[in-house]
């Protein structure tokens, strides 16, 4: 179990030199994902890195789209999304519990979510956080209340996504 203030921070390039190179979570399109220069371009989405010293710990990347419902062949807007494009515990990392509930890849998902959360409320209106999970991320998601998507239902995936599930968590929290 590790007790510690961790917090997230934009990936800049300066960051990537530093802490990139090590990086492995087991999948490697993920992994040379934080190494390239997609991870810095905002025009693809916004990085957010957890690290400590030296050794990045985990990382995610965001932007935005969309969920459509399709019924006789119509694709009807659902709503907008914050699209989760890349979700990363490296693997030294992973399976280690932050405290008595949760895991760190847990953590650094209620990050993500946290932001959702913030930007949904004060910059750009969306109704979903979508993502599509691997094998090995299912759980994590489900746990947290994703759900995959129904099979009138679709977004737009990533180039490398096919084999992924599609999931969302609906934003629409009661207060």
């Amino acid at each position: 179990m590790i007790e510690n203030n961790f917090i997230t921070v934009p990936y800049t390039r300066e960051l990537q030199k530093k802490l990139s190179q090590n990086f492995s979570c087991g999948n490697i399109n993920i992994d040379m994902f934080i190494k390239s220069p997609d991870s810095l371009d905002s025009l693809f989405g916004k990085t957010y890195i957890l690290y400590s010293e030296n050794e990045l710990i985990g990382y995610y990347n965001i932007s935005t789209g969309h969920i459509e419902h399709t019924s006789d062949n119509i694709s009807e807007r659902q709503g907008g999304s914050l699209y989760l494009n890349y979700f990363a515990i490296n693997d030294k990392f992973q399976k280690i519990k932050y405290n008595e509930n949760w895991y760190i890849s847990d953590w650094l998902l209620m990050d993500c979510i946290s932001r959702a959360i913030y930007i949904q409320e004060n910059i750009v209106g969306f109704s979903f956080i979508a993502l599509s999970s691997t094998e090995e991320g299912l759980h994590l998601y489900k746990r947290n209340g994703f759900e995959e998507l129904d099979d009138d239902m679709r977004f737009v995936k990533n180039r490398g996504e096919e084999p992924c599930k599609a999931m969302f968590l609906a934003m629409d929290f009661e207060e």
